[in-house]
């Protein structure tokens, strides 16, 4: 091979080379662009998802407020010793004007958490707890709005004939609001037991999956539930709230309102019908079907 042939071979030699770094390099920079462009990506999806999640805890902590203020004040009115030992279902509560905050959690936003089958269970309780909160607020307003009326027909005989015995107040009330009132407060009353423990059932369920979803998928489940605010998303902490508004720190519910909650729960829940016209028929039943459709078209 003579020199000039070989000075030929090496400088195509190095031209190729040169392309082939051309072609490495653009390669690497078009894929480092787009590996910049999705970290990128799905680090603002990571933001947007804790914050939805976020926003979900705020809504649920809204309503947990709301439900241990509607307790609390719910218990102290019912036990009210003015009202005696042996008052009526219905005469236990007066009107209540709370203002709930009404939040509402977006189920939209927490559709990431669908995309994995685990998380699904999880989200039971969430949609059970919105319910609650719905029939609370309308089953308040309600009770409001029942007492009330009753007040006002009270009201319009005090001068001419004051009702002065319980009899009395049923003939001038009438049997359907006697019946509607004491199914207001038995449900409210099954409220006020019954719902924190779903609220707190929620929020447990709903940081569990948030923490699975967007904490680093290489740390194993259990360190991210033993250390989660180490590992784990910028959740909203909850606490258990003032001593004040605890259930253990509440009077006791009267025994005439215990026994109406457990013969609701039975099924055999029923107004006195000594009032009652015959045309009338139970008040009782069709209190409950009256009830559900008002409250069905709020």
């Amino acid at each position: 091979m003579n020199l000039p042939n070989f000075f030929h071979l090496f400088d195509d030699a190095t031209r190729n080379w040169d392309m082939v770094k051309l072609g490495l390099s653009t390669f690497a920079g078009a894929g480092t662009a787009i590996w910049v462009a999705r970290h990128n990506e799905s680090r603002k999806l990571h933001r947007e998802s804790v914050a939805a999640g976020n926003l979900a805890l705020l809504a649920l902590r809204d309503q947990i407020n709301d439900f241990l203020v509607f307790r609390k004040r719910f218990r102290h009115d019912v036990a009210n010793p003015a009202r005696g030992p042996v008052a009526p279902v219905y005469m236990l509560v007066q009107p209540m004007f709370f203002q709930y905050a009404e939040s509402v959690v977006d189920f939209s936003s927490l559709s990431f958490l669908m995309k994995q089958r685990n998380n699904i269970p999880k989200l039971n309780p969430l949609v059970f707890s919105a319910k609650l909160y719905r029939d609370l607020v309308k089953l308040d307003t309600f009770r409001n709005e029942t007492i009330r009326e009753m007040q006002e027909k009270l009201a319009e005989v005090e001068h001419t004939n004051p009702a002065r015995t319980e009899k009395e107040i049923e003939r001038i009330v009438g049997p359907f609001l006697i019946s509607t009132a004491t199914y207001v407060v038995v449900g409210l009353a099954l409220h006020a037991r019954d719902d924190e423990k779903v609220y707190r059932q929620a929020v447990k369920e709903l940081r569990e999956a948030l923490i699975h979803t967007l904490g680093p998928w290489w740390w194993p489940d259990r360190l991210r539930k033993r250390w989660p605010k180490l590992v784990g998303p910028a959740l909203i902490d909850f606490t258990d709230g003032d001593p004040d508004i605890q259930e253990d720190a509440l009077p006791a519910l009267p025994q005439q309102l215990l026994s109406a909650m457990e013969a609701q729960e039975k099924g055999e829940l029923t107004t006195s019908p000594t009032n009652m016209p015959p045309w009338y028929g139970s008040a009782s039943n069709y209190s409950q079907v009256t009830i559900y459709f008002i409250l069905a078209k709020r």
